[in-house]
């Protein structure tokens, strides 16, 4: 489990890794939408104090933790250790990626927060979901996954690249910067 911020984990992680960034509350609850608490997790993080403080959360919540790593992703490579990266993108640039190359965009936020506006030809699969719905992603194309603001599209890429899916664009700015930017956004009309 790597708690470093999505920006860290994009530019390198252990293969394999899930991102659920360090906050000082809830980071058990965030895990466990992504990963079962029955599990181990080795925690890779900034520093010794936000490691500590990692293990408590998620050993409140049940998680065995086997052990940490704060070594810098430099010395992770240096040691001739594996490495996975994610691309990222604005979500200003959505377009002009999609006109490149055909891309399907995955929307992970909540339906609530889908019915308030999406990017238009999104699927809605939220990322507490995710897991289960492994067969509905496209995988044919490469994706393009988008949240709010980064975070949980961040998780959802990092579910993504542990089941092998590894052709994707994490949305940096969500969709509140495509919002913000003023981008042509779809509604839910209230059909299926």
């Amino acid at each position: 489990m790597d708690v470093r911020e999505p920006y860290q984990f994009a530019l390198g992680h252990p293969p394999g890794s899930l991102n659920v960034p360090y906050s000082r509350k809830g980071l058990g609850d965030r895990l466990t939408t992504i990963y079962s608490s029955t599990k181990s997790v080795v925690i890779m993080a900034n520093t010794t104090e936000q490691a500590q403080e990692a293990t408590e959360q998620l050993q409140n919540k049940a998680f065995t933790v086997l052990g940490v790593i704060t070594d810098s992703m430099e010395e992770w490579v240096a040691g001739g250790l594996p490495v996975q990266t994610v691309a990222e993108i604005s979500a200003n640039s959505i377009s002009a990626v999609i006109s490149d190359k055909p891309h399907s965009i995955l929307d992970v936020r909540e339906p609530i927060e889908w019915e308030m506006g999406h990017v238009p030809g999104a699927i809605l699969i939220s990322l507490g979901e995710l897991k289960e719905r492994l067969e509905e992603v496209p995988n044919d194309i490469p994706l393009i996954i988008i949240c709010e603001a980064g975070i949980r599209s961040s998780s959802a890429a990092s579910v993504l690249q542990a089941y092998g899916i590894n052709d994707i664009k994490n949305v940096t700015d969500g969709t509140a910067g495509y919002r913000n930017s003023n981008l042509p956004m779809e509604f839910y009309d209230g059909g299926e």
